[in-house]
């Protein structure tokens, strides 16, 4: 057990040594086997989307692949219908310590940028962009706004999900935080720290 968790935070310290811009991983609090994450796209057919998915990491690791899993929907011959990643397209076999965790998040990330429908996992999606792009390039865009949605609701009671939240502010508060962002005060500190619960 105690080998275990330390290659899985030897490999979370490998991923803060190669981050992709717009990806945020963080363990789970309950479980190490569990990292939150979200990816936000600024270009591309999905721009402006807030992605939350969940990485598994299984109890024989390294010695087999973690997956992928989102939350929030993606419409993507790569992605399944219930949000797993399909990973054994960049990934045929993982091998130990040539396999990296931070290979397979930035292999997400890419997934956003390439709609490959070669071995797709989601054949409507697939279709969708063999029959009419102006077809996927509208799911896309939903895929976007429900991301967008989803990450202002509030997590789920039972504490799962994902980390990772967002909170609408009013003028008022963008205002102080805009503030504090140029001046680089924080003599309130709770007031500070109240617009971020």
């Amino acid at each position: 057990k105690q080998w275990y968790q330390r290659r899985v935070r030897g490999e979370y310290k490998l991923l803060c040594n190669n981050v992709s811009s717009g990806v945020y991983v963080a363990p789970s609090p309950r479980t190490l086997q569990v990292w939150n994450g979200v990816i936000f796209i600024k270009i591309g057919l999905f721009a402006d989307g807030c992605f939350k998915f969940n990485l598994l990491i299984p109890d024989d690791f390294p010695y087999s692949r973690p997956a992928v899993k989102f939350l929030t929907p993606v419409f993507h011959p790569q992605v399944k219908e219930n949000g797993e990643l399909n990973l054994v397209k960049a990934f045929p076999t993982w091998t130990p310590r040539k396999d990296r965790i931070w290979h397979v998040l930035r292999y997400t990330k890419r997934c956003f940028f390439s709609v490959n429908t070669l071995d797709s996992v989601n054949c409507v999606a697939a279709a969708a962009i063999q029959d009419s792009i102006d077809t996927f390039k509208t799911h896309a865009r939903q895929c976007v706004h429900e991301s967008i949605r989803l990450n202002f609701e509030e997590p789920p009671e039972d504490g799962g999900g994902n980390l990772f939240g967002c909170k609408l502010l009013n003028d008022t508060e963008v205002s102080i935080l805009k503030d504090k962002i140029v001046t680089g005060t924080m003599e309130n500190r709770q007031n500070y720290e109240s617009l971020f619960q």
